[in-house]
C-alpha cells in the first residue's frame, strides 16, 4: 500500500531518515510524493505530527533541494525520469 503525502518539509524529514521515495505524480500545479506505507513511515509521520522529531539539518537541507528541483523541474522534462536520475545519484 502506498501514503501519498504532498507536504515537502514532511517528505524531506522522512527523506533525510532513510525512507525511500517510490515515485512522485503531479496533478493541476501539486505534486505528491509516494512512499510504500510501512509501520516505520507510519511511526515518523507520527513523530513529526507530534512535534517530537529529530533530523540530521543537512540531510534535510540535501533531501529539500531535490524535492524543490522535483517540483520547479521544467513542465516539458518528464518528471519520472528525473526522479529516477536523482534515485541513482544517491
Amino acid at each position: 500500500m502506498n501514503y501519498e503525502i504532498t507536504d515537502i518539509y514532511l517528505t524531506g524529514y522522512l527523506l533525510a531518515n532513510g525512507m525511500k521515495m517510490k515515485s512522485f505524480s503531479k496533478t493541476s500545479g501539486i505534486t505528491a510524493f509516494q512512499f510504500e506505507q510501512t509501520d516505520k513511515l507510519v511511526q515518523l509521520v507520527e513523530t513529526y505530527y507530534a512535534l517530537n522529531a529529530s533530523v540530521n539539518p543537512q540531510a534535510y537541507g540535501n533531501a529539500l533541494k531535490n524535492l524543490k528541483n522535483i517540483i520547479y523541474q521544467d513542465k516539458h522534462n518528464n518528471g519520472q525520469y528525473m526522479f529516477n536520475q536523482q534515485r541513482k545519484a544517491n
